[in-house]
């Protein structure tokens, strides 16, 4: 995450007003190309994403989870910088809730991207709710005048991030995913023309060694990883939503 400003934007102010609609701007325009994403093909799109695709003409739908949380992410740093606790923890939440929607609608295409801005919200959330960094342990600007996160919004945190891990799962268990590999150029179509009239290579020389146990440490990676989604959050929260007992102490 970027560092914050030093001080938060002034409630009210001219600055705050700015913020304010540059970040709705930005999210609309998120929504509406998620609403008219290519990826997976328009017959899956639910009637109401249909229609406001077909009203949202001008605006070029995303065709890969990539390019979907490559703008997110910025939105990240922006609602981060501002430093500003009553601003942050709600609109973090609405990206969180995007974020979790993409996942749901869009193969991961791209594991690496999921995972970054997945990491990025829980190290924003895990800072929001210690009141400073939680990698650096630096204070963070606007929370020293009482502004925390209150009991209802950490309730939809928990029930975000709960709903988030379990979709990450179900998402790598589909096996949706897309094919990033570039089209082949005119040298390596010759290249494979020789290789099948047996003139220029044998096929077992195409046997790489170890490859089995690549494959096998790659797979371990991304369970790991899908283990650590919103991990720290997770933990941070823990028994503080839990209900105070309720009844007569006797000795």
């Amino acid at each position: 995450l970027p560092f914050p400003r030093d001080m938060p934007l002034r409630a009210g102010g001219s600055k705050e007003s700015t913020f304010i609609r540059f970040v709705d701007q930005k999210m609309l325009h998120i929504q509406r190309r998620f609403a008219k994403r290519t990826t997976p093909a328009s017959a899956f799109l639910s009637e109401m994403d249909r229609d406001k695709g077909d009203s949202w003409g001008d605006v070029k739908g995303y065709s890969s989870m990539k390019e979907a949380f490559a703008e997110l992410e910025e939105l990240v740093n922006i609602v981060w910088i501002s430093g500003t606790p009553g601003l942050q923890i709600p609109y973090l939440i609405t990206i969180a809730v995007q974020v979790h929607n993409i996942i749901q609608a869009m193969p991961p295409s791209h594991p690496k991207s999921l995972f970054h801005i997945l990491e990025k919200l829980d190290h924003a959330f895990t800072s929001l709710l210690q009141g400073r960094d939680s990698e650096t342990g630096q204070s963070l600007p606007g929370l020293a005048d009482g502004r925390t996160v209150n009991g209802t919004e950490k309730v939809r945190i928990r029930s975000l991030v709960e709903r988030t891990r379990v979709s990450v799962v179900e998402a790598f268990k589909r096996g949706d995913f897309e094919s990033n590999g570039a089209e082949m150029t005119d040298a390596e179509t010759d290249d494979d023309d020789l290789n099948m009239d047996g003139d220029a290579s044998n096929e077992d020389d195409l046997i790489i060694e170890g490859a089995e146990d690549f494959v096998d440490e790659e797979e371990a990676t991304i369970d790991m990883q899908i283990a650590r989604v919103y991990d720290r959050t997770i933990v941070e929260l823990g028994d503080s939503l839990e209900e105070p007992s309720i009844g007569i102490i006797t000795e």
